[in-house]
């Protein structure tokens, strides 16, 4: 959102710019010229270098924690169908990661969380052409960008081994086109979005969220004659060709099964044996999923954007911009919010990714408004905008020790182990956060060839397994084992010692002592049998 050095002239309303080029016709449109500008290539290219070296500089390097440890898993293993059910399925993350391991170049667990970052690094991108074919404003497209680059949940999930930031770039794209298309009517954007829209599909499900807003999309080109039912067909198509990462895989679990209606619910809704049913379908909110909602929307912009988001909507029309496509991205943030603002489920706040990269396109419509405002008033909102802008690194930094201190995390914390679960929830940098890694690592050092790990946290599992197949000691076993059930991993350890293996145990909770009924020696925060 930095001043450019533009004559006077081009501080004119983006409205009359963009009429003009509409009056040229179809391919004289505001969008299309800017695409076709000598810089805009390059300038989106630098954009994507950018974001791409500060996430490949704060990426984590190893095995994590939870799903992201078991996508790392299942690239690794070649296994494409989450044993959770097909919901949990990812296609276009699993082969994307599976190119990135195949030269055998880096550790497999960097490349895969390389595929994170590098589609953070697209959909920030993505934001800058967004924003710069609504505004053909340059700064506010870059000002945008940089928000979303730095925002707190999308800074971290560049970091891990996720599939939300390829969602988030596949969506800045769908919208990029959304605004093209609406713009000049070109019927190419309009297949390119739905395209983009399948493949969104093909990485996850929440993609379907957007269907609503490309339907209407498609109402009003029919009703305003913009486009043919032909137009339509053939975007339907490439939609569908978008889908088949995901829909051919279910059609093709569906063929094996013969059970279609099992197929069908484990494509919707995993396992149903998880009751993540009831997670998906829930619309009751709680004051506790609002306030993590409200609570992490903030500390992803501890800036102007949010501000810059609601008067982008308000001066909608002053910008000269199409009502409709006010609508049409406003209908997908409420979508994307209120989706997320009820999911009941333990990683809730990343669900919010898309709602906001719709917040930084519409944060970048308020910037531009911005520079409509007289030179004394804009030149100190621009000051406190890159100000703020700059200075979110250090609340972050500053955010776990703030809420250590506040207890935000007393009686919610999960102690498990080596982690400090300040420096994980809070650190957008997951570079510094390799709990689980050393976890992984430690226990399989301790079992040795022959051992078995005994690993009671879920959650951690994936990353014990990871580093157990990365030794490539074929007689070491980890098992799954309950927590809060002592006497029956002491069993299980008593038979495991009885056949000769050193027997290590992961806990759930470092802060509980091992199962008393056999005897532990404490090894850093896991155990060895004695």
């Amino acid at each position: 959102m930095c001043e450019e050095a533009i004559p006077q002239s081009d501080d004119r309303d983006v409205g009359s710019v963009a009429r003009q080029g509409e009056q040229a016709g179809e391919g004289g449109s505001l969008g299309a010229g800017q695409d076709r500008s000598r810089h805009f290539i390059s300038d989106w290219l630098l954009v994507t270098a950018a974001a791409f070296s500060l996430y490949t500089l704060t990426a984590n390097r190893g095995a994590q924690w939870q799903d992201c440890g078991l996508f790392i898993l299942n690239i690794v293993q070649g296994e494409l169908v989450n044993p959770l059910g097909l919901a949990l399925t990812h296609p276009l993350h699993y082969w994307l990661g599976r190119l990135a391991i195949w030269p055998g170049v880096l550790e497999p667990s960097f490349a895969i969380t390389l595929v994170s970052s590098l589609g953070a690094a697209v959909a920030v991108a993505n934001v800058f052409g967004g924003v710069r074919a609504l505004t053909d404003r340059r700064s506010a497209a870059l000002w945008a960008a940089a928000s979303l680059a730095m925002a707190h949940t999308f800074w971290k999930l560049a970091t891990v081994a996720e599939v939300y930031t390829i969602s988030a770039a596949l969506l800045a794209g769908e919208c990029w086109c959304l605004i093209l298309f609406m713009r000049t009517g070109r019927r190419t954007h309009l297949w390119a979005g739905l395209l983009l829209n399948g493949l969104g599909i093909g990485n996850h499900l929440q993609a379907t969220l957007m269907l609503p807003v490309w339907l209407g999309v498609l109402a009003w080109g029919l009703a305003g004659r913009r486009i043919r039912w032909a137009d339509m067909a053939v975007g339907g198509l490439l939609w569908l060709v978008g889908t088949l990462p995901y829909s051919g895989l279910v059609a093709v679990e569906m063929a094996h099964s013969g059970d279609w209606r099992v197929t069908l619910g484990s494509a919707l809704f995993g396992s149903s044996s998880l009751g993540y049913a009831d997670s998906v379908l829930n619309v009751a909110l709680s004051a506790r999923l609002l306030a993590v909602s409200g609570g992490f929307t903030l500390l992803s912009f501890p800036n102007l954007l949010l501000p810059a988001a609601l008067y982008g909507l308000w001066r909608w029309r002053m910008l000269g911009l199409p009502r409709g496509l006010r609508g049409a991205l406003g209908v997908g943030l409420l979508v994307h919010a209120g989706f997320a603002c009820r999911y009941n489920v333990v990683d809730q706040y990343t669900f919010f990714l898309p709602a906001y990269v719709l917040t930084a396109i519409l944060g970048g419509a308020g910037a531009a408004a911005v520079l409509g405002w007289a030179p004394s008033t804009r030149r100190r909102v621009i000051w406190a905008a890159i100000i703020m802008l700059a200075a979110t690194p250090v609340v972050y930094a500053a955010a776990p020790s703030a809420a250590r201190w506040l207890g935000v995390l007393e009686g919610v914390a999960r102690h498990k182990a080596y982690r400090d679960d300040y420096v994980y929830l809070l650190t957008p940098w997951s570079v510094v956060e390799r709990s689980a890694d050393r976890m992984g690592r430690e226990a399989v050092a301790l079992a040795g060839p022959e051992g078995t790990i005994l690993v009671e946290d879920p959650m951690g599992r994936p990353a014990v397994r990871y580093h157990a197949h990365r030794s490539g000691w074929a007689d070491l076993v980890v098992l799954a084992v309950p927590a809060g059930q002592p006497e029956w991993i002491a069993d299980l350890s008593r038979q495991m010692a009885a056949d000769g293996r050193r027997v290590v145990l992961v806990p759930a909770d470092v802060t509980r002592e091992p199962p008393a009924e056999v005897s532990w020696r404490r090894v850093g925060e896991l155990y060895v049998l004695e």
